[in-house]
């Protein structure tokens, strides 16, 4: 490999008319970008002179950074003077760049950690998209108004939106990318393991059917995602029927061997950047309360620099034809689509209207959100709603096939009667609120949005600023809470502002100051939905009329009852973990308890001596 690299070397100092040119070797056994026995002349195959690579001063030579296995580190400012630095195929972290230029090749990554990351009028040049430039402590407003002129894309100045990408990364950073739509960030292949043939699938594009290259429709096994975007894939060729998201977020993802529901079955493939947000947002208003998402309750709005427009189809007419598709398409920095707007409510919100508040004609149209190849959350129901409506939305989506990501909810703690409760403790509002997210995420296993919540308008502002106080650090602390919004009534109770609609109160202080933690933290995200485990189980079992399993709901103790012998059960939470199982029944009646189990769905899977199979649902009440 050294030896290719000095070529490559000789024959970019020949070309580009260098006197000397620096590669990296890694011979000094660490990863200090700044020793200089990590590097090598192409000329003499020797280390350079002490003090050429240093912190301290210009380095004014020209440097190469080629498939290197670890993160270099400079734990500095890289001052290239009149010198240059080309990436590709590795990664770099540093304090900012100062002076020079910088070519950003195919898999080059660069973390900058300064304030002022371009210093002295340093240039980078982008070659390809697959690769970024994250500046950890600079927010994309402010890159366009200082350093726009300083990034190019092959060669030419750099347009926002044009042929540059910026993305949030949380609150206090920016992604800076080429904005190529011929990139192609993930691969196919025909066989599991990632071998066999291959396809290369290009971004924001659907591909489906025969437009799936190399003949690969219906033949994926495995597939490779690099790191910065997330992909769709589904069995229909419009995006519906069994599907699944991926998230590559930090790592590439790869995945060996896809779901059984979905191996030599996808017609639907969409793969989009990621966006990087922090949990806390804010509905309806566009005044920046340090978020960095918000949505409206409409599909009409548009990302900004600095916060993610989160798109929703409030009710039944954003998501009835193909024009609302191409809307949530089409929008800048969306992952995610949010569907209707408590259509549980038959006499108001979006359930009042075509009849949305009936779970047939809620799921059905709601299928139609996967054509957009987005992560879907479910309709954002009222407080009982999870129990009861959502739940029906829910088993008849599993029925169908359609998928869900992530469960939505409101919560105004309406059960502890707040009209006759004004001055209620927020500790106690707190802790029915902690058990109510505990008993929602028991139910669905799946991430949660929370996004609309407050200690309800009848009870005082000191009243909702006390449950705040105790609510948002916690929210941070829950990994299945990946998004939540405060609701502001605007009625002098837990509003932002006050009535000049400038001046925050002390709720909209509160919520500003609080520093929200990451979305979703993990490297990456295999995408479970109420898909997964639902046909991972399902599609393994034959059904039979002739068995019964009582009672259900249950409290705890139900009995299995049917003409064939039983030779084993296992019972799996939402989550797909196995919690119980007997392996030696051989009767034809067996009951089974539960009752040390949170409140919640679970699935007993039934094995007979015959060698048939069933699964059941159980509710734990």
């Amino acid at each position: 490999m050294i030896k290719n690299l000095l070529l490559l070397g000789v024959l970019m100092s020949s070309f580009l008319g260098f006197s000397q040119l620096l590669i990296w070797s890694g011979n000094a056994g660490n990863n200090n970008f700044f020793d200089e026995n990590n590097w090598q002349d192409v000329n003499t195959n020797l280390p350079p002179n002490p003090q050429t690579i240093d912190a301290t001063q210009p380095i004014n030579v020209n440097l190469l950074l080629h498939n290197i296995n670890n993160t270099v580190v400079a734990n500095g400012i890289i001052n290239l003077g009149t010198g240059t630095l080309s990436i590709t195929s590795s990664s770099l972290v540093a304090y900012a760049f100062s002076g020079g230029s910088v070519s950003i090749n195919s898999e080059a990554y660069v973390d900058l950690s300064d304030n002022n990351p371009l210093q002295n009028n340093s240039v980078i040049n982008f070659t390809s998209s697959i690769a970024w430039v994250r500046t950890l402590n600079k927010k994309g407003i402010n890159i366009i108004a200082d350093n726009i002129d300083q990034i190019k894309v092959n060669g030419i100045s750099s347009v926002y939106q044009s042929n540059l990408r910026l993305d949030n990364y949380y609150y206090n950073g920016t992604v800076l990318r080429s904005n190529d739509l011929l990139a192609c960030p993930l691969t196919i292949y025909d066989h599991v393991n990632l071998q066999g043939a291959s396809a290369s699938i290009g971004i924001n594009n659907v591909y489906s059917s025969s437009s799936i290259p190399n003949t690969m429709n219906n033949k994926s096994e495995s597939f490779i995602l690099k790191k910065g975007y997330m992909v769709t894939l589904a069995s229909m060729t419009d995006g519906t029927g069994k599907s699944k998201n991926y998230i590559a977020s930090e790592q590439d993802l790869i995945v060996n061997q896809l779901p059984n529901y979905l191996l030599n079955n996808i017609s639907f493939i969409r793969v989009l950047p990621w966006n990087w947000v922090n949990k806390k947002g804010v509905a309806g208003l566009d005044t920046n309360l340090n978020n960095t998402w918000n949505y409206k309750w409409n599909n009409n709005g548009n990302a900004s620099l600095e916060i993610e427009y989160t798109p929703m189809s409030w009710g039944y007419g954003g998501a009835n034809d193909d024009g609302d598709i191409q809307l949530y398409k089409s929008k800048y920095k969306a992952t995610h689509v949010m569907a209707f707007n408590e259509p549980d409510n038959c006499n108001d919100q979006s359930g009042q209207y075509n009849n949305l508040c009936d779970t047939n004609v809620a799921v059905s149209t709601y299928k139609n959100l996967m054509k957009t190849g987005l992560r879907l959350v479910s309709p954002s129901c009222r407080e009982n709603a999870p129990f009861g409506w959502l739940k029906e939305f829910y088993d008849k989506a599993n029925q169908q096939d359609i998928r869900i990501d992530v469960i939505a909810v409101h919560w105004y703690d309406w059960g502890s009667n707040p009209v006759n409760s004004p001055n209620e403790s927020p500790t106690s509002i707190f802790n029915r609120f902690k058990t109510y997210l505990q008993n929602v995420y028991n139910l669905y296993g799946l991430p949660i949005w929370i996004t609309e919540f407050n200690a309800n308008i009848n009870r005082t502002n000191a009243t909702n600023y006390g449950f705040m106080q105790l609510a948002l650090p916690y929210l941070e602390t829950l990994d299945y809470v990946e998004r939540y919004a405060w609701y502001q009534p605007n009625s002098g109770v837990a509003d932002y502002f006050d009535t000049s609609g400038t001046t925050l109160t002390n709720i909209g202080v509160l919520y500003k100051n609080h520093t929200s933690t990451s979305s979703i933290p993990e490297n990456t995200i295999l995408g479970n939905s109420n898909l997964d485990f639902y046909l991972t189980l399902h599609n393994k079992s034959v059904d039979l009329v002739d068995i019964t399993v009582f009672p259900n709901p249950t409290n705890g103790l139900f009995t299995i009852n049917t003409i064939h012998d039983i030779q084993s059960y296992y019972i799996y939470n939402i989550k797909g973990e196995l919690i119980k199982s007997n392996h030696n029944i051989k009767t034809k009646q067996t009951q089974i308890s539960i009752s040390n189990e949170f409140n919640g769905s679970y699935f007993v899977l039934i094995k007979f001596i015959n060698g048939i199979e069933v699964v059941r649902h159980i509710l734990l009440k």
